[in-house]
């Protein structure tokens, strides 16, 4: 269900509540929003406010840098128009409108509107490549993603998750939030309408075919329905083998509910249809244009391209959205640690982990999964003795600044942490100041296969640009590390010299349906697995030769898969876990 009555007039109405009523109410000459006096007498003005962003944190609702009071919202969550701040998450992409004054007062937010971009059965897990499929649809992840009742670990082929996030310049999703739905049945998905067939009554999302020859329409009429149309498709009736969905319910979501009189409008996500000789491009559906007053924050305009994330401020000037600054948000590789606080600066806003220095800025993400269970958790709330897990980057000043900080209970580290190497030797390193130990077990993975502690060595040693991440067990301070992992360092989205798209090289590990058998190979979402005498199998939890692996295996089961491409066409398999209900 949509709201009916846009998010600026709710905005304007809310300033003017807060005015007594009219701006007419004001002694101020500036009449651009609502006025107001304050107790000595001192004339206020208040700006009508639209932001879009994903939510980092609570205590109120921080969104895109900036607290929103919300005790006074309406607050829309999904197909609920009357929900609770409660039902809010961090990682949620919502749109806020409020009112802001310059009393120094945080904005006042009127309405806050969350919809999931994604939902339904996940059919493809590619953890190395950090891909999930949903719908035929590709959905990214990385270290910022927030995973809510599951785990990148954990979530398997066949669950059913609500994803949030921002659509890419391809038309798949970078998720912000992805959710596990254990009562949740129901196939929900934006997108843009292709191949409309209007004798067969079906249409595309990308890799998804909708029925919509009984679906009820929202905003809209089938007489609406045109290719280039971006609309919200609903149903329960999904067929996973054609992926085909027959709607229940099409909603026309062309429309943004922004128009040109409000008076700050922020939008965070991935730049699209970008324009460089007429300067014009698209975040979220808002189409934004450059003039030569644009500020550039953390970039310059070459920085700008499709694919790139953004925070735009904009405002409107003759019915356009003029980008007035552009904030690039880092996608280069980031560190990561876990460890106990052992210093805090309030006035520099710091802490310290690990003879670490993490600053904070106002976009850094909270959360609290200790036993506490703060939902209000911001910097504030850091204690020295804390332990806290700490996604972070390094600025061009050489500042580590925390872009994800979660506070947990020393029981609950995971022992995993990221990062570029110093101090190696075949004893062990230390990655962003922490000790990591080797033995006898420990794993070395390169990018292609796995490798001796020697050729790590030498790895780390002749580039210390590469990123290594380390999973293990602590053994008081020092971090004994049961799998090393090699990563190479990427530069912004369209910086890399490598294809971004062809994912046919390295390693692979990944979990997804047999679609076909074929003579000795077996195919997985469209990758051929070949196996050998030196591939380890697990059929059912328990370790099984070649011949018995693959007498169990059959069209539609799910397998799970590491390995190594080999010259870009099939899949060496080195590790394959089956599990079959014949043990049931």
């Amino acid at each position: 269900m949509r709201f009916k009555q846009s998010l600026l007039v709710l905005a304007i109405s809310g300033a003017l509540t807060a005015c007594g009523g009219s701006s007419s109410d004001s002694t101020n000459e500036d009449t651009s929003g609502g006025g107001n006096n304050t107790d000595d007498g001192t004339a206020t003005t208040t700006t009508t406010v639209v932001s879009e962003g994903v939510i980092t944190g609570f205590g109120s609702v921080y969104v895109n840098g900036q607290r929103y009071r919300s005790e006074s919202a309406e607050i829309a969550v999904g197909d609920s128009p009357a929900a609770g701040e409660a039902q809010l998450k961090v990682g949620m992409v919502v749109t806020v409108a409020a009112s802001a004054s310059d009393s120094g007062e945080d904005p006042e937010a009127q309405q806050i509107r969350y919809e999931e971009h994604l939902q339904g059965p996940v059919s493809f897990i590619d953890r190395n490549a950090e891909q999930i499929e949903v719908l035929g649809q590709t959905v990214t992840f990385d270290d910022l993603t927030e995973f809510e009742d599951t785990d990148i670990n954990t979530l398997a082929v066949g669950n059913v998750i609500e994803v949030s996030g921002y659509i890419n310049d391809n038309g798949n999703f970078y998720a912000t939030l992805v959710e596990l739905e254990t009562d949740e049945t129901e196939i929900k998905l934006k997108g843009e309408i292709a191949n409309l067939d209007t004798n067969a009554q079906t249409f595309t999302v990308s890799e998804l075919t909708v029925d919509y020859s009984s679906t009820e329409y929202d905003d809209m009429t089938a007489d609406d329905l045109a290719d280039g149309l971006f609309v919200k498709v609903e149903g329960d009736d999904f067929d996973g083998d054609t992926l085909t969905l027959k709607a229940s319910s099409i909603e026309n979501k062309e429309d943004n509910d922004i128009d040109n009189d409000a008076e700050e409008v922020t939008i965070a996500g991935i730049v699209k249809d970008y324009d460089s000789e007429s300067g014009v491009f698209s975040v979220n559906r808002y189409q934004f244009t450059l003039n030569e007053d644009t500020e550039f924050d953390d970039g310059s305009l070459d920085t700008l391209a499709n694919g790139v994330i953004v925070k735009v401020e904009g405002r409107f000037e003759s019915e356009q959205l003029i980008a007035e600054e552009i904030e690039f948000k880092a996608t280069d590789a980031r560190s990561k640690t876990e460890g106990q606080v052992t210093d805090l600066n309030a006035d520099n806003e710091t802490f310290v982990i690990d003879n670490t220095t993490f600053s904070v800025t106002p976009e850094t993400q909270y959360e609290d999964e200790s036993g506490l269970d703060e939902r209000s958790f911001t910097f504030d709330d850091i204690a020295v003795n804390d332990w806290l897990k700490v996604i972070s980057r390094q600025d061009d000043q050489g500042t580590t600044i925390a872009l994800k900080v979660k506070r947990i209970d020393q029981e609950d580290r995971e022992g995993e942490v990221k990062g570029r190497v110093s101090d190696v030797s075949a004893e062990g390193m230390t990655i962003a100041n922490v000790a990591v130990g080797f033995n006898e077990n420990t794993e070395f993975e390169g990018e292609d296969d796995n490798i001796s502690v020697e050729r790590f060595i030498e790895l780390v040693q002749s580039n210390p640009a590469v990123i290594v991440e380390v999973e293990g067990e602590y053994d008081g301070d020092t971090l004994i590390a049961a799998k090393v992992e090699v990563e190479t360092v990427g530069g912004q989205d369209g910086d890399d010299d490598d294809d971004d798209n062809d994912d046919s090289t390295g390693k692979a590990e990944f979990e997804g349906e047999i679609e076909s058998i074929e003579g000795d190979s077996v195919f997985v979402n469209g990758n051929e697995l070949r196996f050998s005498q030196d591939t380890e199998f697990e059929l059912n939890d328990e370790e099984v030769d070649l011949q018995t692996f693959y007498d169990a295996l059959e069209v539609g089961v799910v397998v799970e898969i590491e390995g190594v491409w080999v010259d870009q066409s099939y899949i060496k398999v080195t590790e394959a876990e089956l599990e079959t209900n014949d043990e049931e």
